[in-house]
């Protein structure tokens, strides 16, 4: 939030500090409520994103068309295919509802199925014009709301700005369910009283947080992505001897190398800069 939102909303940098003091403590209560109003609220949020994006996508093509990068670079796809490893870290966060959703791992198989292929459907059609968009647009801190101001105007901007701060609201609040059913587990615990242990911490660190955010941010995040990357190769290496079968063997090898592959240019990109 420290760094979206003042590009969509200039006039809030003077509330920053306040708001990254309130918005962990709304995102504590959020969670508190009943889980199908978290989710429902979640799911309302991902449709507008995805009608939004076409919206967007629609004016990319009206004025820049449809243009491919003609030579990618090794390095560029390289890069862009170990952030792509991150894809795995955020489509895990719901297998730990499994228990909780109705019709389990069935369930849970087909809603994911069903999310990855409309989701990369609506990317790949926003991205297909992306070739002839200026680089003046794409290198902005909130490249779609840039975007959206300069072939929409400002009312789709705005929009753009909020559903993007939202969604990394959303990730936030996703990954807090996630450790609290985990810690759960670990622990033994009621859920409530996981959900109060993670506020502790999150609550602190982030006030802490305001005394240099910009440092906070910048020297934490590259360990945190490094941890998760670790944490997934563990989860695809162990896979096949939960489910004994050519298939599960096939995907946890290719799972594993795009998440070897996620951490390599994650440890490259630190020793270059």
């Amino acid at each position: 939030m420290y760094h979206l939102l003042p590009p969509v909303f200039p006039g809030v940098h003077a509330y920053r500090a306040a708001l990254e003091l309130v918005l962990p403590v709304v995102i504590v209560a959020f969670v508190f409520l009943p889980i199908r109003a978290v989710l429902a609220s979640l799911g309302v949020l991902a449709v507008a994103q995805l009608v939004v994006l076409l919206v967007v996508a629609g004016g990319e093509f009206s004025h820049a068309g449809a243009h491919f990068a003609s030579h990618p670079g090794v390095d560029t796809t390289g890069r862009a295919t170990g952030g792509g490893a991150l894809l795995f870290v955020c489509a895990s966060l719901p297998l730990y509802l499994g228990s909780e959703i109705r019709g389990g791992s069935r369930t849970m198989r087909r809603t994911l199925i069903a999310a990855v292929a409309i989701v990369g459907a609506a990317f790949l059609v926003a991205a297909i014009p992306l070739g002839g968009v200026p680089n003046s647009l794409l290198d902005t801190a909130v490249p779609g709301a840039s975007i959206a101001q300069a072939y929409s105007g400002r009312a789709l901007a705005v929009t753009v700005g909020i559903l993007t701060a939202g969604g990394t609201l959303a990730l936030v609040v996703a990954e807090y369910l996630a450790l609290a059913r985990l810690f759960r587990w670990l622990h033994d615990i009621p859920l409530r009283t996981s959900y109060a242990w993670i506020a502790v911490p999150f609550i602190g660190l982030d006030a802490i947080s305001i005394a240099f955010p910009d440092r906070f941010y910048d020297d934490l995040l590259k360990p945190s992505l490094g941890a998760l990357f670790v944490s997934q190769l563990l989860v695809f290496l162990v896979f096949p001897r939960f489910r004994r079968s050519l298939p599960a063997v096939a995907a946890a090898v290719v799972a594993s190398g795009l998440a070897v592959w996620g951490l390599y240019t994650l440890i490259a990109g630190s020793a270059a800069t």
